[in-house]
């Protein structure tokens, strides 16, 4: 970690396995030593609303498992908008990985609001850091089997990338201790997608 202390803003909509995220990060810090505090916000999560998990992981978190606003240092969407509404969060010189997979609100649907476009939503984030990784995570997923996997497969982005304190070895067991046993084999490869 560039820090002692390293926050993760995660989000998205309901149904997207965000839970997991904060499930695997939190024991891959426990399995390293490192402390790991964190919190979630269900909004109408099985109705597809809005869903965001904090995680806070080094050895002098003080305060809150909220991540205050420019206090992320990486924003995990799991869908673009969300990505796009995050970045009040995210802090100077952080990074944004976001799945590409739009997933319409209401509003879209009923024809109330319009959807930016993901070249439009790739440009405002740009518009924050230059550290934007888009991640096409559900279509690489549906082609390993298993759409919840999409999570996984960003995670080991950030691993491979050097952006979380873990190596792979960590989160593989990590991801193993999370994952029930019928999903593994197919998380395991997403995590090295």
């Amino acid at each position: 970690m560039a820090t002692d202390v390293l926050n993760i803003y995660v989000c998205g909509v309901g149904g997207f396995a965000i839970g997991s995220v904060s499930n695997i990060l939190t024991r891959a810090a426990s399995m390293k030593g490192i402390r790991a505090i964190g919190s979630e916000t269900h909004g109408l999560a099985q109705r597809g609303g809005v869903v965001v998990s904090t995680i806070r992981l080094g050895e002098n978190i003080a305060g809150s498992p909220l991540i205050i606003k420019g206090g992320a240092d990486i924003v995990f969407a799991l869908e673009p908008l969300e990505a796009l509404r995050a970045i009040p969060f995210l802090k100077k010189g952080g990074t944004v990985i976001y799945n590409t997979q739009r997933f319409q609100p209401l509003s879209v649907r009923l024809g109330i609001a319009d959807y930016p476009g993901l070249d439009e939503i790739e440009s405002e984030l740009r518009k924050s850091t230059d550290n934007v990784i888009p991640v096409p995570a559900s279509d690489m997923a549906k082609k390993l089997g298993l759409s919840e996997s999409a999570n996984v497969i960003m995670l080991g982005i950030l691993t491979r990338r050097g952006l979380l304190p873990f190596d792979m070895d960590t989160m593989k067991e990590a991801v193993t201790q999370s994952t029930p046993s019928k999903y593994l084999e197919v998380n395991l490869k997403a995590l090295e997608s």
